[in-house]
């Protein structure tokens, strides 16, 4: 990400810095007659040279490495579990099992990591009524997945939507945990999600979902609360529980 400006930039610095060597420490003495003066020169290019400092400072320092993509779905809104961010959305698809077209919704996790880091991360939704299920039987939501350096990208995870509140906005709760293998790594992005709830994981079974997790009897502490709107004429029962991840973006290292 600004790549080609940010060698510009060095390239400026160079030239500023040579310009500036000329001014002061060979123009008094070997061109002083140079137009329009050598204190002309020493000024302009000690004022380059500080543009320039100041500029590299905040573009190789302060400037995100990556652009907050995350923003630009959810308006600027998300939560954050230790670097990670993410905001769950509903989505209806059109999906034909048998010889019929079904409407199904799906609960779109869009999340983006803050960090140059690969981390796992499990995020939990709990709606406060039984408003939607990822699994027969189910309550509660579960997502699992490994988020690869600087990543943005979204886990589909298709749900079956309680008849009695298709076009009703429904509380859900949420929590989330993460897990860095190795260290955060650089910050690529700077603005920070909203706390959430967390839970206890095991993270040898992290990606495993059981009754446990799905049926309403994992503690929740301190969950954040959102509404979702459920959409209306969409399936009632689950034809299929796969969940689809796409990965749009991540971080590549500079070699």
């Amino acid at each position: 990400m600004h790549q080609r400006r940010n060698d510009l930039l060095v390239m400026l610095m160079v030239i500023a810095l040579a310009w500036a060597f000329f001014a002061w420490l060979i123009a008094p003495d070997y061109a002083s007659n140079i137009w329009p003066s050598a204190g002309a020169h020493q000024a302009a290019s000690g004022a380059a040279v500080l543009v320039l400092l100041a500029s590299m400072i905040y573009c190789f320092k302060i400037e995100d490495k990556m652009t907050d993509k995350l923003a630009q779905v959810t308006g600027g809104r998300y939560f954050e579990s230790d670097g990670l961010c993410f905001m769950p959305l509903v989505r209806v698809v059109n999906q034909r099992y048998g010889n019929k077209n079904h409407r199904i919704a799906e609960i779109s996790l869009y999340y983006q990591s803050r960090f140059s880091g690969p981390c796992d991360a499990v995020i939990h939704l709990r709606p406060k009524v039984r408003a939607f299920c990822s699994h027969r039987g189910g309550r509660d939501v579960h997502f699992a997945f490994r988020c690869p350096p600087g990543g943005f990208g979204v886990v589909h995870q298709p749900v079956a939507v309680h008849p009695d509140l298709m076009g009703e906005s429904v509380e859900v709760e949420v929590a989330a945990v993460t897990n860095w293998p190795k260290t955060h790594g650089q910050k690529l992005r700077s603005h920070k999600g909203e706390p959430c709830g967390r839970f206890d994981v095991d993270w040898v079974l992290a990606y495993r979902q059981s009754e446990h997790e799905l049926n309403g009897e994992l503690e929740l502490r301190n969950p954040a609360v959102i509404h979702l709107a459920m959409p209306e004429g969409v399936s009632t029962v689950i034809h299929k529980n796969e969940y689809l991840a796409e990965t749009f973006d991540e971080y590549v290292a500079a070699t």
